[in-house]
């Protein structure tokens, strides 16, 4: 129960942060900032690690129990990819990301959001048959 809230939470998170950088695109560098310092960045490679274990765990008794096996397992491949990538690599990519056009970025913004939204559902409890 608590691992469906935990991942809820994340969803509803991943919808906020995706309506704010729909409205406001300009908001992502500050954002990335955050995860470009070595402290930053063990943290990031964590939280993928246990947000994708933790979707893994609920997807049984989820709504959509094969993308949450999904997503949940693509989170955790990439807290093993990021360590490759290194620092310097993640810092590149954001970079790149963040000097985007801002019409990209609020498209981005909203496919983030949507995919919070499925998330949120995806682990809400089920109604009754009855």
């Amino acid at each position: 129960m608590i691992a469906q809230w935990i991942v809820s939470g994340f969803g509803v998170l991943v919808l906020l942060f995706g309506a704010a950088i729909a409205a406001r695109p300009l908001i992502l560098p500050a954002f990335a900032d955050l995860f470009l310092s070595p402290s930053g960045f063990w943290i990031a490679v964590g939280f993928r690690f246990v947000i994708g274990l933790l979707m893994w765990k609920v997807a049984e008794s989820s709504r959509a129990p094969g993308a949450l096996r999904l997503l949940g397992g693509l989170m955790v491949v990439s807290a093993f990819v990021l360590p490759v990538i290194g620092l310097d690599g993640l810092t590149a990519i954001a970079e790149w990301g963040t000097g985007l056009s801002r019409w990209v970025l609020r498209n981005v913004g909203l496919i983030a959001a949507l995919l919070g939204a499925y998330i949120t559902w995806a682990v809400s409890p089920r109604r009754s048959q009855g």
